[in-house]
């Protein structure tokens, strides 16, 4: 693989662009771990909206909030889930069709 086509942005500034093992460059432990990284943050940010929603709800019933807030920030929540949803399902199926692949 050559080190040069690798976009520098892929790769999150605190792992290291390359790692020598048995003399063989390796960079799939570090794209693995910028992606999974990006998606645990993914997920929190969609877990975050939840809780935001969760809360409106809890001060609309208590007389805090408008019911038009709520209604927003809910589907704020709905639509994050179901983008993230989508997201996982996709890179399943993406996963498993490269399992598939002949080597």
């Amino acid at each position: 693989m050559d080190i040069n086509r690798i976009n520098p942005n892929i790769i999150s500034q605190n792992t290291p662009v390359k790692t020598v093992v048995d003399g063989q460059l390796n960079l799939k432990e570090n794209l693995f771990k910028a992606s999974l990284d990006k998606a645990i943050d993914g997920l929190n940010q969609v877990s975050q909206q939840e809780l935001k929603a969760d809360n409106l709800i809890k001060d609309y019933v208590n007389g805090k909030a408008d019911l038009d807030q709520v209604m927003i920030e809910v589907e704020k929540a709905n639509l994050s889930v179901s983008l993230a949803l989508t997201v996982v399902n996709q890179a399943l199926q993406t996963f498993k069709e490269i399992m598939q692949m002949p080597v």
